[in-house]
């Protein structure tokens, strides 16, 4: 399975994988600013190695960019790496794990889409009460506006559909409380704008 990340500001964006039974789920991070791909995660059993970061341009055909020794098996632990040459468009992420009997087993593969234009704007951050979506593109959007909300945790907290003809989009947010929350806008099943705002 792969999910797809579509990164459009000068914000953070981040999408965490289902991890395998072996190989662990991970979280890949954009930051425009540093024009950076972050890739963490954790491991969940012992046994394991190595880990080696695998890029793609395709899903098809994928280079082994970096490589992590697995050193005394602690389950809390974070492993992180940035990749700095990640191309503008899209790119496939996964993790090979090489266990200490040399067998393989892989993560499921992240897409993440970076360097595309912004044409949504989202207003004010911090948010109060409500939260301003605003369609700046000039091309029409096809199909109806699906606007997803969650919590860093990936739990999905507000739901709500909008015709395709709204260029604003007014949210009311006064159910959340204070911290940071993520917000997707989907059409025809395609993720098209992603952020995180704070409340």
């Amino acid at each position: 399975m792969i999910k797809t990340i579509l990164c459009t500001s000068f914000l953070t964006m981040y999408y965490c994988m289902v991890a395998t039974a072996t190989a662990p789920g991970i979280t890949v991070v954009y930051d425009a600013k540093k024009k950076a791909v972050n890739i963490k995660w954790q491991q969940k059993v012992p046994g394991i190695k190595s880990f080696i970061i695998q890029r793609s341009a395709d899903n098809t055909e994928w280079t082994d960019i970096a490589r992590q020794e697995s050193v005394n098996f602690n389950p809390g632990k974070t492993y992180q790496f940035w990749d700095t040459k990640s191309a503008p468009g899209q790119n496939y992420y996964r993790l090979k794990c090489v266990m200490e009997k040399g067998q393989a087993e892989y993560s499921p593969g992240v897409i993440i889409i970076t360097g595309v234009a912004n044409h949504w704007v989202m207003y004010p951050v911090p948010v109060r009460d409500v939260l301003t979506l605003q369609y700046k593109g000039t091309e029409k959007i096809t199909g109806v506006i699906n606007i997803f909300i969650q919590n860093v945790n990936g739990r999905i907290i507000t739901r709500l559909r909008s015709a395709s003809l709204n260029t604003v989009i007014k949210i009311p947010v006064d159910n959340l409380g204070k911290g940071i929350y993520d917000i997707r806008i989907v059409v025809e099943d395609e993720v098209i704008w992603n952020q995180r705002f704070v409340k």
